[in-house]
């Protein structure tokens, strides 16, 4: 009797915390869209949002400093770290989903080169980001919005698939070079859909 006793108590008292966890999280939301930051302006809604999509990546950095022009640039370096993990985790993905839909030998090296060539090649796509959006916080903190089109980071993996399987040394054969290749394009385009 004691042991119901205590599991009623505790499933009520998580409802009590679920319940309240809610109403909070509701006003935390409808309080969200009236924050104004310097000069009157209201926080858009990227700031805490994701914005991204099929055609772009979006990500938001903050940063403080001791002026404006400080601060926006630690901003876009946050921004920019984000972007580069998006792209090394984007890399990862596609890896893992090559493996996990195939059997892959004791052999791996085509893999890892694949992997160290497309990030190797994601600095150059990086250099294709664009600032769309800042906004400067009441206390002087300073967001900035940046994309990079997803189509670029498609691309410069795609790039480093013919890259890897052109590697003749990498492989015993053409055709395993090419059916490699052919898995590879599969898992990008499962990771990256184009429609």
């Amino acid at each position: 009797m004691k042991k119901i006793a205590i599991m009623l108590l505790c499933i009520l008292a998580l409802g009590l915390v679920v319940s309240c966890a809610t109403k909070n999280h509701e006003v935390a939301l409808s309080q969200n869209k009236a924050v104004k930051g310097k000069n009157g302006v209201l926080r858009p809604d990227w700031v805490i949002w994701d914005q991204s999509n099929l055609i772009n990546h979006y990500v938001s950095g903050y940063g403080t400093g001791t002026t404006f022009e400080v601060a926006k640039q630690k901003a876009q370096l946050n921004a920019d770290a984000d972007l580069a993990i998006w792209v090394s985790d984007s890399v990862k993905a596609v890896r893992e989903r090559y493996i996990s839909e195939n059997v892959v030998g004791e052999n791996r090296t085509y893999l890892d080169k694949f992997e160290s060539t497309a990030t190797e090649m994601g600095v150059a796509v990086l250099s294709g980001v664009k600032e769309v959006d800042y906004w400067e916080d009441i206390d002087g903190g300073v967001w900035v919005l940046r994309s990079i089109p997803v189509a670029n980071v498609r691309d410069q993996i795609n790039t480093a698939i013919s890259t890897t399987c052109a590697d003749e040394t990498l492989f015993s054969s053409s055709a395993e070079a090419k059916a490699v290749m052919e898995k590879l394009e599969k898992a990008l385009d499962e990771y990256f859909p184009t429609k």
